[in-house]
């Protein structure tokens, strides 16, 4: 049959084939089973997802103007960014810019097949190179530009491709390709209306406006493309390949290339109206980033559906690039923004129409319910954007519990308690002027629930699908802080902020109350009532925390622990721990733990993002998916949009020098798998670490063998410094890690440093020799001497006794004069201070003992001055020094009056968390002993090392006493490592 071009279709057959009822039968069939699949997944409910966390960086952090155009990283993993003041480069912690010749923007950039970094701007392009300091350089390959096109000035270069082994740099006027191995570069000259190009599997294809889209052939003719005509009048963002096939990125949609054939795009894309796309990823996951000139990040899925919709900038995204951990970079106006997408962890907050405090979250009917200080919030489905909050003012004030059951969603409030069904009608089951500030279900069963209010329970039953009060019980005096079930069916325990812990036991078919139980001094409690009081159940076991110490309930009987994840948080009063079912989540204010399932391990989340901010909450929806309540926001968790696994660290040294007395500087080799460098006797080391990632908090920790065998303590610092070391050899090995817990490969560096003069082998034995001649002669003259003035040291024997006496009373009036008590208080000075912290802290190093300082200082004490004056002033001082004096040991710990209102306290052999401890106590001390002020406690201690000044420990701990004031005063800061 003949056909009428590529278009042309065979005519409709009029007639009925035998079996055609058959056929017709199939389709029917066949469209049936697609509707019906069709109205099943509608359905299906569309997850909520928050916004991916981001993480900034300015214009004042980069160091340079918020107007980017390309990134690329090299094989480091080190992230290069061109901008209008040049190039970028990010290690993870430090920016660095180079300027291109004539202070030229840096318009585009990518990284070669060869690894290398190639960079172009206007009438320049060339490929970036390291100094023997590590320091950017620009190695220029446009100097002499082929003279077949535009031999006097390249103008600017708008892209560099990596092709097939070559590099191709696209100018207004041409297509200059290079090639790195032969160093050899050749032009084409392109059309006035040549826009984007693309290396694909399909070749080099580009777009021509007013005759869409054309690929550049070998020698270097532009042939179109089937059904590239569509994109004569449109602009093509990017033309991305998946697998065999690609996909062509345009104004108006996706677009399949197929068969070196592009398909229309099957569906519409209202997202693009207005809005139109001008750059796009594959990443690792297969789906698809697209950046728009109204500053939106869209994803889309292999399908082309969209999964993601969010508002990066205000600008135009120029580029996207994925770095080396999976990291995905928005590069455009503004500032610079990194990504993780899939984004497991996602955020809504205020900007989302989320207002106040959460405090619970439940998943029922298709949407996210959120109850906090604002009142009560759904957030409905919405597919690819981030759903939007909406307020529903049902009940005043605030709401406290939320719970999904079969039976309607029942919502905890100020004023009592509502059940929600499906259609959103709302039935009010408890009301009056008590608040309901928990909702507990019965394990293992959904008809049974507990609602905790201020003074009563009640037992809730699930009868005929309706929720009904079963029974209630009053509280009494109690006023708990904290209420779970227990291990068993019908208990419940509560932490009672004015008792001690209590377990309650109920018929669980009845509701009736059947025992309560509280624990004290006689179930292994300490005999205390603290209103910090905590409780929590891990591995079905129940634990307290009483007085700052953790215990575990076994065979009816509190005894003390010291596991994790208390052992690892500054406040385990605060500890919240829950199990869900991607691990188990152990939580206090300020930090965040998960032990996966099936591991023993804790490791510390923490993000970088600076809206999450103080940890509040643990809850697991009927969904499964974990919400984790914050200070501004809520985090929430999904597993199944796991980023592609990161790739392993290795640490490394930018920079190594060598400084001699004479203050000359010489750069040393920084690789690590070379031979021992020499280092001149008197020379001074000084190393500086590197990790490169782009996570934004690393920490070190190092050791030098032969020097210092023990490791120091983990540190943000970068840099080591050894001042002069003596001759030998030594080997400096490094170990780091990211503080979300990803440990990089150590680092080993192997020096020889020459000794002395007199460290040498002659010298040490021609020294010996002279000693042992000049001890044989000072024996010898000193026998003589002995011999000859015997009677004459007898007869002065007892003038020189006499001389000395004169001279003991001169000493003893000196040190008189250099007292050490404070003529205030009667507890020792500064200078006291300083030479018992010298004494200590080198004792302490010989031991390898830890060592702690508490700097306390007087809250408002100017005010106590200014208003009762200063005779009573000192007075406060002289009662405050003697409550000290009641907290320490001075046999073995020194206090002392540092000057003013603030004392310190030297406590050798103590670890952190007992200093900790004992700071806590002294406050609660002094506010129950009627002094009136308050005091601030900062606390530092580390194990002493060579390396490190004394004076140290005190700067810290009053950099932690002056964090203790501005938090608020009357409390105890710890200082950062």
């Amino acid at each position: 049959m003949a056909t009428h071009g590529n278009n042309a279709r065979e005519p409709e057959q009029t007639h009925v084939a035998p079996g055609g009822t058959v056929v017709r039968l199939r389709r029917w069939c066949g469209l049936l089973m697609l509707a019906y699949a069709a109205a099943v997944a509608a359905q299906i409910p569309v997850p909520v997802r928050g916004a991916p966390l981001l993480e900034r960086y300015s214009a004042d952090s980069v160091g340079a103007t918020p107007r980017n155009f390309a990134a690329a990283h090299d094989a480091q993993g080190r992230l290069y960014v061109a901008n209008f003041d040049g190039v970028l480069r990010f290690d993870g912690d430090t920016w660095e810019l180079l300027r291109l010749p004539g202070a030229v923007a840096a318009t585009a950039l990518t990284r070669g097949e060869d690894g290398r970094i190639y960079v172009g701007g206007f009438d320049v392009f060339g490929v970036i190179a390291d100094d023997a300091d590590g320091a950017m350089r620009l190695q220029v390959l446009s100097a002499t530009p082929p003279p077949q096109v535009h031999a006097v000035a390249i103008a600017n270069v708008w892209q560099i491709i990596a092709d097939r082994g070559a590099l191709r740099f696209r100018t207004e006027f041409a297509m200059y390709t290079f090639d790195p191995a032969l160093g050899t570069q050749r032009a084409q000259p392109l059309p006035d209306t040549t826009r984007m190009f693309f290396a694909t599997r399909h070749g080099l294809l580009g777009r021509i406006s007013g005759r869409g889209l054309v690929r550049m052939a070998d020698d270097g003719s532009l042939q179109d493309l089937a059904g590239g005509a569509r994109f004569a009048d449109q602009g093509v963002a990017a033309i991305i390949d998946q697998g065999e096939n690609g996909l062509v990125v345009s104004d108006d949609g996706l677009h399949r290339l197929r068969d070196d054939r592009v398909l229309a795009a099957g569906d519409s894309f209202p997202e693009f109206v207005n809005n139109h796309p001008n750059t796009a990823r594959l990443l690792g996951d297969g789906s698809i980033a697209v950046g728009t000139t109204h500053g939106e990040l869209l994803r889309y899925d292999a399908n082309l559906k969209l999964l993601d919709r969010l508002k990066v900038n205000d600008g135009t995204i120029e580029d996207l690039h994925v770095d080396a951990e999976n990291g995905l970079w928005v590069i455009g106006e503004g500032e610079l923004v990194r990504i993780r997408l899939p984004a497991p962890w996602t955020f809504y907050g205020p900007a989302h129409g989320l207002r106040g405090s959460v405090y619970a979250a439940e998943w029922y009917h298709d949407a996210l319910w959120l109850a906090g200080t604002a009142g009560l919030a759904r957030i409905a489905s919405h597919p690819g954007a981030v759903a939007q909050a909406q307020s529903l003012p049902w009940f005043e004030y605030e709401g406290y519990a939320l719970q999904s059951t079969r039976g309607g969603l029942l919502i905890a409030h100020r004023s009592g308690l509502l059940v929600v069904n499906e259609r959103l009608q709302r039935r009010t089951l408890i009301s009056g002027t008590q608040a309901v500030l928990w909702l507990i279900p019965e394990p293992a069963r959904d008809d049974r629930l507990y609602a905790v209010g201020e003074q009563t329970l009640w037992v809730l039953a699930l009868k005929q699908g309706e929720w009904q009060i079963q029974a209630s019980t009053e509280l009494g005096a109690m006023s708990p802080n904290k209420v779970f079930s227990g291990i068993g069916h019908g208990e419940l325990w509560f932490a009672d902020s004015r008792s001690t812990p209590q377990r309650w036991r109920f018929d669980p078919e009845t509701g009736a109350l059947l025992a309560k139980h509280s624990f004290a001094s006689a179930q292994g409690l300490p005999d205390v009532r603290d209103p910090e009081l905590n409780l929590y159940r891990l591995d079905d076991r129940i634990h307290a925390v009483v007085g700052g110490q953790t215990y575990v309930l076994a065979d009816e009987r509190f005894v003390a622990e010291r596991g994790a994840p208390a052992s690892l948080v500054e406040r385990p009063t605060e500890l919240i721990v829950r199990d869900t079912p991607v691990g188990t989540f152990a939580a206090t204010s300020r930090e965040l733990y998960l032990r996966p399932e099936r591991a023993q391990r804790w490791d510390r989340l923490r993000f970088g993002a600076s809206a999450v901010r103080g940890f509040a909450g643990i809850h697991v929806g009927s969904d499964s998916i974990v919400r984790i309540a914050t200070w501004s926001g809520l985090l929430q968790y999904d597993p199944s949009q796991q980023a592609p696994q990161e790739p392993a660290l290795a640490v490394s040294l930018s920079q190594v020098s060598a400084r001699a007395a004479d203050g000359t500087l010489r750069q040393l080799p920084r690789r690590t798998d070379a031979a021992a460098q020499t280092i001149a006797a008197g020379e001074t080391l000084r190393f500086r670490f590197a990790l490169v990632t782009m996570e934004p908090a690393v920490e070190f920790r190092y050791r030098v063998h032969g020097l210092v065998p023990d490791w120091t303590e983990w540190r943000s610092d970068r840099e080591l410094i050894l001042r002069q070391p003596r001759g030998g050899d030594y080997s400096l090995e490094v170990q780091a890690r990211t503080r979300s817990g990803r440990e990089a490969s150590p680092m080993f560096y192997r020096f020889h440093v020459e000794p002395r003069w007199n460290q040498t082998l002659w010298a040490k034995w021609l020294g010996a020799v002279l000693a042992l001649a000049l001890v044989l002669g000072i024996a010898q003259l000193v026998a003589w001497w002995r011999t000859k003035r015997f009677r004459a040291t007898n007869a002065l024997l007892e003038s020189r006794i006499a001389e000395r006496t004169r001279e003991l009373e001169v000493v003893n009036r000196k040190l008189a004069e250099l007292a050490t008590e404070d003529s205030l208080t009667g507890i020792s000075n500064r200078r006291a201070l300083e030479s018992g912290l010298a004494r200590e802290w080198h004792r302490c190093l010989d031991q390898r003992r830890p060592i702690a300082a508490l700097m306390i200082d007087v809250d408002h004490f100017k005010r106590f001055n200014d208003h009762h004056g200063h005779l009573e002033g000192d007075a406060l001082l002289r009662r405050i020094a003697q409550v000290l004096q009641q907290f320490h040991d001075p046999a073995r710990e020194l206090l002392a009056r540092f000057g003013g209102e603030e004392f310190a306290l030297i406590l050798p052999g103590v670890h952190l968390e007992e200093a900790q401890r004992r700071a806590q106590n002294l406050c609660n001390h002094l506010r129950d002993a009627a002094v009136p002020v308050t005091v601030s406690v900062g606390v530092a201690a580390q194990v002493p090392s060579p390396l490190d000044d004394p004076h140290l420990l005190l700067r810290r701990a009053d950099a932690a006493l002056y964090r203790a004031k501005r938090n608020g005063r009357d409390r105890v800061e710890i200082a950062n490592d």
